[in-house]
């Protein structure tokens, strides 16, 4: 009986190369890439691009060369529609802008959406919350108790700053978790993190104006500001974050720092005081602003919880943003910025120019959430079920990987290993991700010459049960590269 999984695969790569033969993006005469080399990158079987690669010379679009590879044919079938204009001279319809925004990085290499080996959910994918751990029971309450009070000025358009009682429990919850006074009229409700870092970089910077960006560092967070025109400057990011005296040396007149005084992403850097008051005094002294991401701090595995880096600015130049991606789920879409009094009210323009405000029932069912103390409840749950999983992880990695070396963090929600020095860092990630382990490079996330040569890996969407199969998929993957 013929595996129709596998026919579908072998369509799905036979057409997407002849879509790319056609459209000109594989120009004729490119050379294929090795079929062994292609099937890592795109989770296959060899035999799978193998089959395709017969099936486009069979109907014209390559040549295969003994000894030498597989070629795009120069003289297409008639049937192929060839462009009029080729691709590599037609007009670009972006703007100098819009091509700039176009290859700014938003993550590193992207999770796997599925398991290419079994088709489940890829392994250890990194900075992503458990799904199948979301409280939908808690959820499914609130919603149905928020559905029964809808009236109809709730379908109107949305207040742009936010829907007042979520930013009010938004505020008791900093409070509470964070320590950290909020009043809910400075408060502005966001889709994530990412929208907040990029209202403010559109606020507050001119194009070619220089921000600081921890390196390693968030890597959609510096495409926020590149969005926005700003000049990253890469400051050296240790153990215990961005290196403050190194920033001023290299940038003193920079407009903006984003930094992650409680996590820095990736190598896990908690900022210590003495560098935190060195950052707000710099802020200060050169009138810059300091973007705070705190994305994951409800999670810190060593040590106490650091208190955020708004609570101890005196001079209202710390935008202090969080996220309930982390928490609860990527999904929700719904994140926070807390603003200084002076900028609130230009925030909330440059915010309502981008979507004209957040979807009002979901705000409402997420405030009653917090309202019946169920994100506390599954916060505390879920410190309990990721830190079973880490220490898993780690175990597991020690028995079955004893090649890489975790890098100890003190929070979050990922680890970086460090990889051998001779080993290709890309090749252990093509083979890792064509294994179902959803690894990106530490590279990535550097800007410049990598310090390190690493993976970047999560344990909070990975079962303690399903550490071991991840380990030893791993150590296999470092075999192969």
């Amino acid at each position: 009986m013929p595996d129709f999984a596998d026919q579908t695969r072998q369509h799905a790569v036979f057409d997407r190369l002849r879509r790319g033969i056609m459209a000109g993006t594989l120009a004729p005469g490119a050379r294929l890439p090795p079929s062994r080399h292609l099937a890592e990158e795109l989770g296959v079987a060899r035999q799978t691009v193998v089959l395709a690669y017969e099936r486009l010379a069979a109907e014209g679009y390559v040549r295969a060369r003994v000894g030498s590879g597989t070629f795009v044919a120069t003289d297409l079938p008639d049937a192929a529609p060839f462009p009029a204009v080729p691709a590599a001279a037609a007009a670009s319809p972006l703007s100098r802008r819009g091509a700039a925004l176009a290859v700014i990085p938003a993550r590193a290499a992207g999770p796997l959406a599925a398991n290419p080996v079994t088709d489940g959910p890829a392994l250890l994918a990194p900075g992503v919350p458990a799904p199948e751990l979301f409280p939908v029971q808690a959820w499914t309450r609130c919603t149905t108790r928020v559905l029964r009070r809808l009236t109809p000025e709730h379908f109107g358009y949305p207040d742009p700053q936010g829907y007042l009682p979520l930013r009010s429990a938004i505020a008791a919850h900093l409070a509470a978790s964070r320590g950290l006074i909020a009043d809910p009229a400075h408060i502005v409700v966001t889709a994530g993190t990412q929208q907040a870092l990029r209202v403010a970089a559109d606020l507050l910077l001119d194009p070619g104006d220089p921000a600081w960006v921890e390196n390693p560092g968030y890597i959609a967070g510096r495409g926020a500001l590149c969005a926005a025109g700003a000049v990253p400057v890469p400051v050296p990011s240790d153990e215990e974050g961005i290196d403050v005296a190194e920033g001023v040396r290299r940038a003193p007149q920079a407009r903006l720092a984003l930094v992650a005084p409680s996590h820095a992403t990736p190598l896990g850097g908690a900022l210590p005081v003495g560098r935190r008051l060195a950052l707000l005094d710099w802020a200060a002294r050169a009138n810059a602003w300091l973007l705070e991401d705190d994305a994951d701090s409800e999670f810190r595995w060593q040590g106490k919880p650091l208190p955020p880096l708004a609570s101890l600015d005196a001079a209202g130049r710390v935008i202090y943003c969080g996220t309930f991606s982390k928490s609860l789920a990527p999904a929700l879409r719904l994140g926070f910025a807390l603003v200084p009094p002076p900028l609130t009210a230009a925030f909330v323009r440059a915010r309502t120019l981008m979507d004209r405000g957040m979807d009002v029932p979901a705000q409402a069912v997420l405030a009653e959430f917090m309202q019946q103390d169920a994100l506390g409840a599954h916060i505390r749950r879920m410190r309990t079920e990721y830190a079973r999983r880490r220490l898993a992880l780690l175990e597991a990695l020690a028995r079955h990987c004893p090649a890489v070396s975790p890098v100890a963090a003190p929070g979050g929600l990922h680890l970086v290993l460090r990889l051998p020095a001779e080993l290709d860092e890309a090749a252990v990630v093509r083979a890792a991700r064509a294994r179902g382990i959803a690894a990106s490079p530490l590279a990535a996330y550097y800007i410049g010459t990598p310090a390190l040569s690493g993976l970047v890996v999560g344990f909070a969407a990975t079962p303690a049960a399903r550490a071991t199969e991840a380990a030893r998929r791993l150590a296999a993957a470092i075999r192969a590269a």
